[in-house]
């Protein structure tokens, strides 16, 4: 069983009993829990842990309120599922705490259902990994037009000398003065190569589908066979 850290901020034993029960007849998640009744307990709990994976904040707290925890609490930390907990129903109460970062507001009164508790706790955590997912796709999306760029600006640069090679090539092998063999067999290879040259050049502005086509993944772009292989394959 997964082990999740929870934080119990809340300053009423009674209710702190509560869901310490609630979370330990989880069969989700095996919860290590640690309670603390003040929100200025609860910042140094956080100082000392570095993060907890869930908190259950009491909004009605003596001294910090829960909604300046959280101000608090998300200038360092974004990744902590917060769940708001209060006895209030008031709307402008709700409309705040999500503001400040709040993941899930519940009311005290909710919970006498158990399974509400651990819904909104499970919930939290698949938000939070999705929105981890969707930050490493965004980097890897900005690593590939990075790259991209850079092969275009590879193909750009390349593609007009060996045009010109090309041209030239052409222009030697067709000259009736070409009549010496060793020179012909030097052009024909040169000729080759760059016809492979070419070749990697038109696959290069391709990379980008190829690296997300799940069936020509690898170095299968690189791997374009000589003509000569080829023909012997072909046999």
């Amino acid at each position: 069983m997964v082990s999740r850290n929870i934080l119990i901020v809340e300053d009423d034993p009674a209710v702190n009993a509560s869901y310490q029960h609630i979370l330990k007849r989880s069969l989700e998640y095996n919860y290590k829990i640690r309670s603390v009744t003040s929100a200025e307990d609860a910042l140094e709990s956080v100082k000392k842990a570095g993060t907890f994976d869930v908190i259950l904040l009491d909004f009605y707290l003596p001294g910090i309120t829960g909604g300046e925890f959280l101000r608090a609490l998300r200038t360092r930390d974004q990744d902590t599922v917060v769940i708001v907990i209060s006895s209030s129903q008031d709307y402008k109460i709700v409309h705040d705490v999500f503001k400040l970062g709040a993941d899930d507001y519940l009311t005290k009164e909710e919970l006498a259902n158990a399974y509400v508790l651990e819904k909104a706790i499970l919930a939290g955590l698949e938000k939070k990994e999705y929105q981890r997912a969707m930050a490493r796709n965004e980097v890897v999306r900005q690593r590939m037009d990075a790259i991209t760029t850079i092969i275009r600006t590879v193909h750009h640069e390349l593609n007009n000398p060996m045009a010109i090679i090309d041209l030239t090539l052409s222009k030697l092998t067709s000259s009736p003065e070409l009549t010496d063999p060793l020179v012909k067999v030097q052009i024909k290879e040169i000729q080759d190569n760059v016809d492979r040259m070419s070749d990697i050049l038109r696959k290069l502005l391709n990379l980008r589908d190829e690296m997300y086509n799940e069936g020509l993944r690898g170095l299968k772009l690189f791997a374009v066979p000589d003509k000569a292989s080829s023909g012997k394959n072909q046999e």
